[in-house]
């Protein structure tokens, strides 16, 4: 399995992409770069995008990104005519009545046709997995203000763990306790521990809270973690508070890292 960070800030400035990870070139986890960190050739490949979340920074880049895959298509492109959409159901509806609804963007779920269009809609449940391009994916509830999930996935018997952005939770640590082999996790670290009270009502972590969390994981020490959604403005006092907590194999991820499990 390979995973492409494309961004991994949770704020936009120049050079500092957000969420977005790219797996096996053809899976997207979340949204909110890849037009601005593929070619269009590289977006070509993309078949399926898991939303963990509706909020901005996770999804909109759904709007390029299917703009550009009409124009390829158009242009005489015949593979990979759709994308599939993959979320909660909440979240696709949210999708189409304020996102893709003709007013604030097209809504490609029915263009050029109904029945050919850019974008397909694919309800998604909780802890229950399905599996594309050969990768299997179980969504993971997430401590968040709006309907929220992380994924598992799953190739060649090796397990990697994206929480999307979550506060405190038990349920991630659950599910990652259970896996045989675990290769990586990449967990919400947002704001600076002064920011504490901001971050819990927004459902995000500091590095105080997240060395708390982790706690919880059984082989802290021996799996990689990976830190995503950090604010740009904030990021060095991140980065010190994040060092200070001296925690084995763990790292902020940057977005031209490339993991390979």
């Amino acid at each position: 399995m390979k995973i492409r960070v494309l961004g991994c800030y949770g704020g936009q400035l120049l050079g500092f992409h957000l969420s977005s990870f790219l797996v096996n070139d053809s899976i997207l986890l979340d949204a909110g770069s890849p037009t601005v960190a593929l070619t269009l050739e590289e977006q070509r490949h993309i078949r399926h995008v898991f939303i963990s979340h509706t909020h901005l920074d996770h999804i909109q880049d759904i709007a390029f990104l299917a703009d550009n895959r009409s124009l390829k298509r158009m242009g005489g492109a015949g593979e990979n005519r759709h994308i599939t959409i993959h979320s909660l159901q909440d979240n696709l509806d949210t999708l189409k009545t304020h996102f893709l609804n003709d007013i604030i963007w097209p809504d490609f779920t029915k263009i050029p046709t109904v029945k050919d269009p850019i974008l397909k809609l694919s309800a998604i449940e909780p802890l229950k997995s399905i599996t594309v391009d050969d990768v299997t994916i179980t969504p993971i509830p997430m401590n968040h203000p709006v309907p929220c999930t992380g994924f598992l996935l799953e190739q060649g018997g090796k397990q990697f763990i994206y929480s999307a952005d979550t506060g405190m939770t038990d349920t991630l640590w659950k599910v990652a306790n259970a896996q045989p082999n675990l290769r990586g996790l990449i967990i919400d670290c947002s704001f600076p521990n002064a920011y504490q009270n901001l971050a819990e009502i927004s459902g995000h972590l500091t590095p105080k809270q997240m060395a708390s969390e982790l706690k919880k994981l059984r082989t802290l020490g021996e799996t990689p973690i990976y830190l995503f959604h950090m604010k740009p403005e904030t990021l060095n006092v991140m980065t010190a508070e994040v060092e200070a907590e001296n925690i084995p194999h763990l790292r902020m991820l940057t977005q031209v890292d490339e993991l390979l499990l």
